[in-house]
């Protein structure tokens, strides 16, 4: 694989509860996270736990993985952009079966961009089609 330069851009793919929080919850999304971060080995860094309060006062649970940015002028080498894209679909996997699992809403956002959602174990349309379908398309050369 491609040895990526410490400077390449990265982006933040973030996913936090977007519903009201209680202790099991933050603790389910916790061990998601340590065990998500113990799968496998990343192509920058492992996904980090979010906990914190919002300008609005509210405490905000969730995860955040970086990725390479392809935007341009950023251009990624073929197996490295396929990897991110791995990954990605792997965190959102495993989010999904939480929200399964656990009946729980997620949000996520790609730096400040909100992508898409995930509802009681459903990925909806915005993170499937705006956010995972074109990516796969790209590397699959359809575009």
């Amino acid at each position: 694989m491609h040895v990526m330069p410490l400077d390449h851009a990265k982006q933040k793919l973030i996913f936090y509860v977007a519903q009201d929080l209680d202790q099991s919850i933050k603790s389910d999304v916790q061990q998601l996270v340590k065990e998500l971060a113990a799968s496998r080995v990343w192509c920058t860094a492992p996904p980090s736990l979010i906990d914190e309060i919002d300008e609005n006062g509210l405490e905000v649970v969730g995860g955040m993985l970086e990725i390479y940015s392809a935007l341009p002028p950023n251009i990624l080498p073929r197996d490295v952009d396929s990897k991110n894209l791995e990954e990605v679909e792997e965190l959102i996997g495993a989010v999904r079966d939480l929200s399964e699992k656990v009946s729980l809403s997620f949000e996520f956002q790609l730096d400040a961009t909100y992508v898409g959602s995930i509802e009681d174990g459903v990925i909806d349309r915005v993170l499937q089609e705006g956010l995972l379908a074109p990516w796969r398309d790209n590397l699959s050369g359809k575009n």
